[in-house]
């Protein structure tokens, strides 16, 4: 019966996956998908949609200045944020096995910075003798100084790279553990 040898074949390499999943759930919450030889064998349980694997907080300045008939008014913000960067767990994430010689690998999407939250944020103001701050132009700023820092965020590759660091570090566990060394490929 090829088939059934086919599975006898393959059975290391399922009880592997099953120690290597229980592992990366233990330690991040969330079953990735399993595949012995390109075979889907465990359908992954992700409770959450992203996995956020650092949270770095930074400091970001923004300035906002208007001038009127030789009237200055200027905001000048600094704000405390915390970045959260990470992996959309929607996107293709899972763990290969192969059954001939149980070499492990892992699939995930490119991390990404997840979400900017503002901490705090100081205010020194400065009105024009007649051109005077509004409460409208006072939340735009703010409003500004947010969108501002979620591009900075964005654009800090370190803050990505360590998040993938992070991750390859828990799975690089969770294989070690199984028995197995994995080195995640760059």
């Amino acid at each position: 019966m090829p088939g059934e040898a086919a599975q006898a074949a393959a059975e290391p390499a399922v009880e592997l996956a099953k120690r290597i999943v229980d592992g990366i759930s233990q330690r991040l919450q969330f079953r990735p998908e399993v595949r012995v030889d390109q075979v889907t064998v465990l359908q992954g349980e992700t409770p959450v949609l992203e996995l956020a694997t650092v949270r770095r907080e930074f400091n970001h300045e923004y300035e906002w200045e208007h001038q009127w008939l030789g009237s200055t008014k200027r905001l000048h913000l600094r704000g405390t944020f915390a970045a959260k960067a990470g992996f959309d767990l929607g996107e293709n994430f899972y763990l290969e096995v192969d059954s001939d010689d149980l070499s492990v690998d892992f699939g995930f999407p490119d991390p990404r910075v997840l979400g900017v939250e503002m901490i705090a944020y100081r205010t020194e103001e400065e009105e024009g003798y007649w051109n005077k701050l509004s409460a409208e132009e006072r939340e735009q700023a703010v409003n500004a100084l947010l969108a501002s820092a979620r591009e900075a965020a964005a654009k800090d590759a370190g803050l990505t790279a360590e998040a993938r660091r992070m991750l390859d570090a828990q799975i690089a566990a969770a294989v070690t553990e199984s028995g197995v060394q994995w080195h995640p490929k760059d």
